[in-house]
């Protein structure tokens, strides 16, 4: 039997096309999907053959309700609500598995990452190790769920700034990530909080998000040359953290979450400035405690949400997410 899906094909083309459906194995289990957000990574798939392998089904920020259960799997059964994390297949035995940093697992990360390795979510079903499950509260709305990766990616970059109760915080690209930095943020106690993001339809979304907006062109003068104890920086933008790097007080924090060509980092900068520079790669338990700030409203993701669309109409999504003409979009497989 075959499914639709939305495919990186071989020759590195997003498109729909037929799949396989999963067939189920002892030890995995088969997710049927409710909501599946793209992720800004998704728009690049073609230009990143480090991460996404191609002739793969893309999707890796999911939820939806189990549909079967493999033979050798213990502790979950049909129709248990789920929020899927990619990254969850860890082997356990790695150094890093053994030493808390199950986030530069290899196979966690590089080989079985749902979406990026091996068929993800943007089909009708899809199969999973039981360490990609994660248990969510029958009261948590769709959208909240579909929102758990994107909310532990953000937390982990925010966290990895240290204490921020009081700080000048300055969250550079106003996208899905950038919208959540500034929230969580906000939520651990930042005292001045912008945002910097060209898009009007985005920088609108500050105030929600507890920030001030920001144009790149007006950086320097709002914020202030040497002014912003941690920079945040969500775009991926060369020029964005080169000027962040200037915004920065001696002393400061930079963590880059988002990633793109060329690095923007001044040596000379990082040095005269004693400039701590993080990068943040996935999440570890930021993952399950996501779930709780979504779930209990601490932070809001309905605002956020552009548009809910059907799978047919996935590509066309793909197009209003690169022209800048929505902030997040979920696919809705089965409806």
């Amino acid at each position: 039997m075959t499914m639709p899906g939305l495919v990186l094909t071989a020759d590195r083309q997003i498109a729909m096309a037929e799949r396989p459906r999963p067939k189920l194995r002892a030890d995995q289990v088969i997710v049927e999907i409710d909501l599946c957000g793209i992720c800004g990574s998704d728009l690049h798939s073609p230009d990143l053959p480090q991460v996404y392998l191609g002739d793969r089904i893309l999707g890796h920020e999911s939820t939806g309700r189990l549909a079967a259960v493999g033979a050798d799997i213990a502790g979950w059964a049909v129709g248990q609500r789920v929020a899927v994390n990619p990254n969850g297949n860890v082997c356990g035995r790695c150094a890093f598995c053994r030493s808390g940093r199950p986030n530069f697992c290899r196979q966690a990360t590089m080989e079985t990452a749902l979406g990026l390795q091996v068929d993800g979510a943007l089909a009708p079903v899809m199969a999973a190790f039981p360490g990609n499950l994660r248990r969510i509260p029958e009261a948590m709305g769709q959208i909240e769920a579909a929102w758990v990766e994107p909310t532990a990616t953000a937390l982990r970059a925010v966290e990895l700034a240290g204490d921020l109760a009081g700080r000048s915080v300055v969250v550079t690209g106003g996208g899905p990530i950038g919208q959540l930095a500034c929230r969580i943020a906000h939520a651990k106690g930042a005292g001045r909080l912008w945002l910097v993001e060209p898009a009007a339809d985005r920088a609108a979304l500050a105030s929600d998000s507890h920030a001030r907006p920001v144009a790149p062109d007006a950086f320097l003068e709002q914020v202030g040359e040497s002014a912003a104890d941690v920079v945040i920086e969500c775009s991926g933008n060369a020029t964005a953290t080169s000027t962040a790097l200037r915004a920065l007080a001696p002393g400061g924090v930079l963590i880059v979450v988002g990633a793109g060509p060329g690095s923007g980092l001044d040596p000379a900068t990082v040095l005269l400035k004693e400039i701590t520079v993080r990068g943040s790669f996935t999440y570890t338990d930021e993952f399950d405690r996501a779930i709780d700030l979504l779930a209990d409203g601490t932070i809001p993701v309905t605002d956020l949400t552009t548009t809910i669309t059907p799978l047919q109409d996935a590509l066309r999504a793909f197009e209003e997410l690169r022209a800048g003409r929505a902030v997040k979009a979920l696919i809705a497989p089965n409806r």
